[in-house]
């Protein structure tokens, strides 16, 4: 995969010239966060790892740590891996790095691995701590023990976790095995459209597992054909309380493409199996949609997903601000019916 020599290269330019990774650098209000610019460059030391690199790869997890600082909903995995790649140098120092992101907010204290707090060993990083006076050694020393020989931790978990780590992120490791999860993975997205094609005419039996990876790989292609494709695949390939929801992906999926009568087709059965308040919810509003799209009361679709709708709204009330006033600007789209 040339791909791959492509990082390479970047990497052995920023050998040779540190400065250039002022470009990696995090930037709140940039229109870039350079986050998976970072991640290539990580798995290029990944896979040439020197020990020299180690101020190379703890700049990349500072930026990454303030880049999850600022950055919420989206995947954690590239800081995940760039901390892995972190303990590789087993310099107990990062532990600072560490402690901070595990920090940030309740969802990184939970998702951040205790672990890494001694991925460079127990006795190592005790032996570091003794050395130092950090305002945030007492709050460390409650986490993870007060001694090396009062760890919370084994060493053994320690090694497990860190081969777990290397099975979890063995993608990323050269000769590439999977190269459709690789460009996915690393946001490479031309070179994973061209490759697409070639992987949807690989897959022999369509399965969940399969027709799972096909919906993310569609989704992230932007083709909303393919999407509807995969999500019927996902129903086909799913029991009926699984399958539901995403049976109502793909009615939406109809109804962003147009095609109002499947979407009705979908919703009205999924509604006539259930009478619970909260799930009618999402259904209803789809059938909004679909009315507000049908700007006329000859539509027949129009007038069954109206009657539906109606009918639901006669039997439970009021549901939720959204969904009530989209019923009604569907009735003041049909008034006179």
């Amino acid at each position: 995969m040339t791909i791959t020599k492509t990082y390479q290269q970047t990497l052995d330019q920023i050998r040779q010239n540190p400065a250039l990774l002022d470009q990696y650098r995090f930037e709140k209000d940039a229109s870039d966060s350079k986050h998976f610019d970072r991640l290539r460059l990580n798995i290029a030391i990944y896979n040439d790892l020197r020990q020299t690199d180690f101020e190379i790869a703890k700049f990349l997890f500072e930026q990454e740590k303030e880049w999850r600082k600022v950055v919420v909903d989206e995947g954690v995995d590239n800081l995940y891996f760039s901390a892995f790649l972190l303990t590789l140098f087993n310099n107990p120092a990062v532990v600072w790095l560490f402690l901070e992101t595990k920090y940030i907010d309740f969802d990184s204290n939970i998702g951040f691995d205790g672990q890494y707090l001694l991925a460079a060993g127990i006795e190592t990083t005790y032996r570091y701590l003794e050395t130092v006076d950090h305002p945030d050694k007492q709050r460390l020393l409650k986490y993870i023990g007060p001694t090396a020989e009062a760890c919370f931790y084994t060493q053994k978990e320690i090694e497990d976790w860190k081969a777990g780590k290397k099975d979890y992120f063995q993608d990323y490791q050269y000769p590439i095995e999977n190269e459709i999860d690789f460009l996915y993975s690393t946001n490479e997205k031309q070179l994973f459209l061209e490759a697409l094609p070639g992987w949807i005419n690989a897959q022999g039996n369509w399965t969940r597992d399969n027709s799972l990876t096909y919906n993310m790989y569609a989704e992230y292609a932007g083709d909303i054909l393919m999407q509807i494709e995969a999500t019927r695949r996902v129903v086909e390939n799913s029991n009926n309380n699984i399958a539901d929801y995403y049976r109502k992906d793909l009615a939406a999926l109809y109804i962003g493409h147009g095609n109002y009568a499947e979407a009705l087709d979908i919703l009205s059965e999924i509604i006539s199996r259930t009478d619970n308040k909260n799930s009618l919810r999402d259904y209803l509003e789809q059938l909004c949609r679909i009315v507000l799209a049908n700007k006329t009361t000859s539509n027949p679709v129009t007038l069954s997903a109206y009657e539906i709708i109606k009918r639901e709204q006669q039997k439970h009330g009021s549901f939720y601000p959204e969904l009530d006033n989209l019923i009604k600007n569907a009735d003041e789209q049909l008034s006179g019916y």
